[in-house]
């Protein structure tokens, strides 16, 4: 299921580190709040509201819909390193084929942890676990065991740029078979620039590969990008942001394209 839906590191919003506070006392600037966000260990706090759309979903003709709460939030745990989690919670709604019926309900839970340096350069790394809990309400949205596996970011700020990527793999833990077997990869692509009065262009997608299936049926390559805006709503910084995808590489009953929705409340900015 790391692989079957877009739960996986689908997007990566930014943590929070030791400096920050939970309220914005004094305002940070948009322009160096957009690159806080942008930054995957940067010390932001956020709360993600996300929605993923596939149209046209293959046997269905409706749309496939992903809709998942979000949280960052981060730890110290040295005076020189954090420990950065991401949580996914998500819905999935998926359309059933001619005279069947549809399937909505909690798929499983992600939780990505990164160990990574409190001060760092342009260069910045994470490290640690990533784990999928089965949180599934109906076999068809998820598997029944616990996954885990590795996870690593790399990610390069420039002045008005940015690039990153996010790796991993999960496998299901005991004897799992069927839709309950889990040994998927995630390869997630990040690029933002930076425009005047807090908007930006980015492309943030994750390629991903169920291992359990055929060779020439296992990839999803998203392809895309959009445009996102910061601003302030009274003390509380909001970033929105839409994206398009076409999938270059699908499996046979994977959605050709996507479109992205997220609303992103930002706390904990530094002082």
């Amino acid at each position: 299921m790391l692989a079957a839906t877009p739960t996986l590191a689908q997007t990566t919003p930014s943590p929070s580190a030791e400096g920050t506070s939970d309220s914005v006392d004094q305002r940070t600037s948009v322009a160096e709040l957009q690159k806080l966000k942008q930054n995957p260990v940067s010390g932001l706090k956020q709360f993600v509201l996300q929605a993923n759309a596939n149209p046209n979903y293959p046997d269905a003709g409706q749309a496939q819909g992903i809709y998942s709460l979000q949280a960052v939030w981060p730890f110290s745990i040295s005076e020189d390193y954090r420990l950065v989690t991401y949580t996914i919670l998500p819905v999935a709604h998926i359309p059933g084929a001619a005279g069947q019926n549809s399937t909505t309900g909690l798929s499983d839970t992600l939780i990505n942890l990164f160990v990574s340096p409190k001060k760092a350069g342009e260069l910045v790394w994470g490290l640690g676990p990533t784990i999928l809990l089965p949180t599934r309400s109906q076999p068809e949205l998820g598997s029944n065991h616990v996954a885990l596996g590795p996870a690593a970011l790399l990610y390069y700020q420039q002045a008005k740029w940015s690039a990153g990527l996010v790796l991993q793999n999960g496998w299901s833990l005991g004897d799992a078979s069927g839709n309950n077997r889990v040994n998927a990869m995630g390869v997630q692509y990040l690029f933002s620039y930076n425009l005047p009065d807090g908007w930006s262009i980015y492309s943030n997608a994750t390629i991903t590969s169920n291992w359990t299936r055929p060779s020439d049926d296992r990839w999803t390559v998203p392809v895309g990008g959009g445009v996102g805006k910061l601003f302030y709503v009274g003390p509380l910084p909001i970033s929105l942001s839409a994206q398009a995808f076409y999938n270059v590489v699908t499996p046979t009953d994977g959605p050709n394209w996507s479109v992205n929705f997220q609303l992103a409340f930002l706390f904990g900015a530094p002082n």
